[in-house]
């Protein structure tokens, strides 16, 4: 079946679907941008205008951003230590902290055990080399011949919540809270050298993305909400770009991609925790991106496997050496996507695998529609090992599990991929009233909640087929496939 075939047959049957619940609860339900897509008879519509054309520069920055997993916390030993294009860092290395004597000059980018923070595998070099990868596979332009190359560093800090990396202030105001202060100055000296190497070659800079991954501190308490972090997520991209990018690189008139990797690892602090099978600021993450023009979900966190820190009495939270390095490398290639879609002047695509829309047809049978970046919707538990219902569940407005009866906690009797983009689940019973949401990824409270990653705690076993033509060469030679693995995320049942 063709793309065309797959989106024709998409339509028709969510067509259908419209014509019985009516045009507003339909927009109600998957939200304006899926109705426009209905209606639509040729590609995907677009769902907002795009932030600007992307204009190349010589050298083009990427910012790691975040808390822990952000500045290579679990990643001992380093694995990329030696650079072979031409991208580069700050002479302290990709951590050099507040150090002005870490930032006086290029070194070639690598990852090392040294600099500020926990030391390790960043994934800063993965990302930037594999965008030159990408863009010799996807162009056909080999490095020798690409107009771009790279500088990249981490501004995270480990163990903080989003406000600490926030300017809640006037836009004319560039102050902000510690976290905010610490990376204004790693920016101040990274464009500084930008600039006056391009005074040398003649060359241009530009801020190209900024990377974040970041909420386990914000999941452990009552400081944020699902609303609330979306709203500053939302904030903190804005700002980047009002008061440091134009005001540090004011020549550049599009704004610098901003790209989210999924928390998954909610359960790990017990299931007395308020995130424990509650997956707010992974919800929030999803939230920010889908309504925004700039920000985009790459991938889930979950298909990783985690660094174990029980022995030092931590709750599992960060990737190992080999994650943060594989998680650099889906950076890369969403960046890649970006970029031809910005250049190309249309809005981004969600390169991230995602349900769209769950809709009842009949008492027993529910369709879930996903944006499907590449290939075709799998159920696969041979690389994420196998979880309830593989990932799904149906809850109430309250969030809690909709059981069959008292002892039957699981309504779903079996999961078909039945269309590229669709599967199917049937019911053991018909839909109790009280379901009003299907969700993904939120985990099984009956697993150990002191795990996390592909082999246990909150995923799903839902990819595509992305990584049947594109795999990642992981530091021991093996070939790991680069599918996408569907988002931790919830959608509201649409009865027809």
């Amino acid at each position: 079946m063709t793309q065309d075939d797959r989106s024709g047959s998409r339509r028709d049957f969510l067509r259908q679907s419209l014509a019985a619940l009516g045009t507003a609860s339909m927009a109600r339900a998957t939200g304006a941008a899926s109705l426009a897509w209905l209606l639509s008879s040729g590609a995907d519509a677009a769902d907002t205008s795009p932030p600007g054309v992307i204009t190349r520069a010589r050298r083009e920055l990427i910012m790691f951003h975040g808390q822990s997993n952000a500045v290579g916390t679990g990643g001992n030993p380093a694995l990329t230590l030696e650079q072979i294009y031409a991208n580069v860092t700050f002479n302290g290395g990709v951590r050099p902290g507040t150090d002005p004597a870490a930032m006086t000059s290029f070194i070639p980018l690598v990852e090392s055990n040294t600099g500020h923070g926990t030391g390790g595998e960043v994934g800063t070099n993965a990302c930037a080399d594999g965008l030159v990868d990408y863009t010799a596979a996807r162009t056909g332009v080999p490095f020798t011949a690409q107009f771009s190359q790279y500088s990249a560093f981490t501004s995270a800090e480990g163990g903080r919540p989003i406000g600490y990396f926030a300017s809640f202030l006037a836009d004319t105001n560039l102050s902000g809270y510690q976290g905010w202060k610490n990376s204004q100055v790693r920016l101040q000296a990274m464009v500084a050298l930008m600039r006056a190497e391009a005074a040398t070659t003649g060359g241009t800079i530009g801020w190209l993305a900024t990377t974040w991954q970041q909420g386990e501190a914000d999941s452990t308490g009552g400081s944020e909400t699902r609303a609330s972090y979306k709203s500053k997520l939302t904030a903190l991209e804005r700002a980047h770009w009002l008061k440091l990018c134009q005001v540090l690189i004011p020549e550049q008139a599009w704004r610098p991609l901003w790209l989210v990797a999924q928390v998954c690892s909610h359960n790990s602090y017990g299931s007395g925790s308020l995130a424990f099978c509650n997956p707010f600021i992974a919800l929030a993450q999803r939230d920010a991106c889908l309504a925004s023009a700039t920000m985009r979900m790459v991938n889930p966190q979950y298909l990783f496997d985690y660094f174990d820190e029980s022995a030092q009495g931590q709750p599992m939270l960060h990737l190992t050496n080999e994650s943060h390095r594989w998680q650099g490398r889906y950076f890369a290639r969403a960046i890649q996507q970006l970029v031809t879609d910005r250049q190309a002047g249309v809005p981004m695509r969600n390169p991230a695998l995602d349900m769209l829309a769950a809709i009842v047809t009949g008492p027993r049978t529910i369709y879930v529609l996903f944006n499907v970046p590449d290939g075709v919707l799998t159920l696969d538990t041979s690389w994420v090992s196998p979880t309830r219902n593989h990932g799904l569940d149906l809850r109430d407005a309250s969030n809690a599990v909709v059981p069959v009866s008292t002892t039957d906690n699981n309504l779903i009797a079996a999961i078909n991929v039945v269309a590229g983009d669709m599967l199917r689940l049937t019911l053991k019973v018909p839909l109790p009233a009280a379901a009003t949401k299907l969700t993904l990824g939120w985990g099984d409270p009956a697993e150990p909640a002191s795990i996390a990653g592909r082999t246990g705690g909150p995923r799903s076993n839902i990819r595509d087929s992305a990584g049947d033509t594109d795999a990642y060469t992981a530091s021991d030679g093996a070939q790991r496939p680069m599918h996408n693995y569907a988002l931790v995320g919830d959608v509201a049942l649409t009865r027809v």
